[in-house]
């Protein structure tokens, strides 16, 4: 652990620091660029996770951008550079089971996929032909799309359209954006997470499911369906953007509202709903 080479590393990467005479065009790019892989690595050093496996994990993103970076999209090959280094570096810390920070389009990513996940798990074509919902949503065009319902077809090309409008910002593609949060997903999973899956309900999570049903039918009754869909929507973690997107597609506002209309509906139906929860 910590952020020491050795020897030999050190004079390998000595050797790409010095080159006199880079030839080819990842040759220049490492002697460019090798400090800063350097310096990103040092950031993510860690329990688990070799400091000289995250400059070679983050020389391969290097040598990736050098292959796929596309001047007519963007001029930048830096920005692309350092998105292509720190990704591979993430996708190392990650298969180690290393804690880290998600980065903020990652995690935002992982919001969506999710979201698809639960409109998926509800279609009957994929449980009777042996798919699961992560097939179709970590692939940009999956075929099989074609033959889900109306709404969910809807909904997953208006929730790709969002997680591709992030890769866009992020300097990636669609696909690798997903697979990061799938792995991200992945290694969060904990033994309480595990027992919930394998393990069938009991009478208490029964009378427990009654229990939010009733409360959710109450405050319907008393604030109102709009201001009980923003708190489900909030406390489902969806930002504002979504609940907004979320409340127009269900036709509980005439148009689509602001963030700042959001959030003062949120401010307001907790206010109400506190006040009916203990009345209750």
């Amino acid at each position: 652990m910590g952020n020491k080479m050795s020897p030999e590393f050190s004079r390998l990467v000595a050797r790409m620091v010095n080159n006199p005479d880079p030839r080819t065009e990842e040759e220049k790019a490492l002697k460019k660029y090798i400090r800063l892989i350097l310096l990103v690595a040092r950031k993510y050093v860690r329990h688990g996770v070799e400091y000289e496996d995250l400059i070679s994990w983050g020389t391969i993103g290097l040598m990736e951008a050098v292959k796929h970076f596309d001047p007519s999209r963007s001029t930048n090959f830096k920005a692309y550079a350092i998105t292509r280094v720190k990704g591979r570096m993430y996708e190392y810390c990650i298969s180690n089971m290393t804690n880290i920070s998600v980065p903020t389009h990652i995690g935002k990513t992982k919001v969506y996929a999710e979201r698809m996940t639960r409109i998926l798990d509800q279609e009957p074509y994929l449980f009777a032909n042996d798919f699961m919902p992560s097939d179709i949503i970590q692939e940009w065009e999956h075929p099989e799309e074609v033959n889900l319902s109306a709404f969910a077809q809807k909904e997953v090309r208006h929730i790709k359209g969002m997680v591709n409008k992030i890769a866009i910002n992020s300097k990636t593609t669609y696909n690798t954006l997903m697979r990061l949060a799938y792995l991200s997903m992945v290694t969060e999973l904990n033994e309480e997470d595990t027992n919930e899956f394998v393990t069938t309900s009991s009478k208490d999570d029964i009378e427990q499911n009654v229990t939010v049903r009733e409360i959710t039918a109450k405050l319907v009754k008393n604030i109102g369906e709009k201001k009980t869909a923003v708190l489900i929507l909030h406390h489902q973690s969806y930002n504002n953007e979504d609940i907004a997107d979320q409340l127009f597609e269900k036709k509980l506002t005439p148009r689509r509202i602001t963030r700042q209309a959001v959030r003062g509906l949120l401010r307001s139906a907790e206010k109400k709903a506190k006040k009916h929860v203990k009345k209750g």
